[in-house]
């Protein structure tokens, strides 16, 4: 168990930091995005939505047990993650006020939630029936 939880909280550094990596060079030295918003936004949509999954299918594969309370779990930890370094990274560093950051990039993390309860869901009916 100690394995899957240093596991978890290494995965959820890295769910926050390959999108924030995608992300960089989509900005001028001065912080201006140089591209459309939306090929932006839905860029990040699916680099997160890539790692996020692809991280919970490898670690889903070393739960011993039920999955789906662990992933939940794991969920809700990715969520503190992302919501603690983007208070002390991207927020300083965009100088976004916190409620337009939630309504622009923190409430879609919650999208983690939902994903880690379908994969954990659907693992654990597979092996119910066997």
């Amino acid at each position: 168990m100690k394995q899957n939880l240093v596991r978890i909280f290494c995965y959820g550094f890295l769910v926050w930091l390959i999108p924030f990596a995608v992300a960089i060079p989509f900005y001028t030295p001065d912080g201006k995005l140089q591209t459309d918003i939306f090929l932006f936004k839905t860029t990040m949509i699916l680099v997160g939505s890539l790692t996020g999954s692809a991280l919970l299918v490898s670690l889903t594969g070393r739960i011993l047990g039920k999955v789906f309370p662990v992933l939940v779990v794991t969920a809700l930890i990715w969520l503190a993650i992302n919501w603690g370094l983007d208070f002390l990274i991207l927020i300083p560093m965009s100088k976004m006020n916190v409620s337009d950051y939630f309504i622009q990039i923190g409430l879609g993390y919650l999208t983690m939630l939902i994903v880690a309860s379908a994969i954990g869901w659907a693992v654990d009916k597979k092996i119910e029936k066997g």
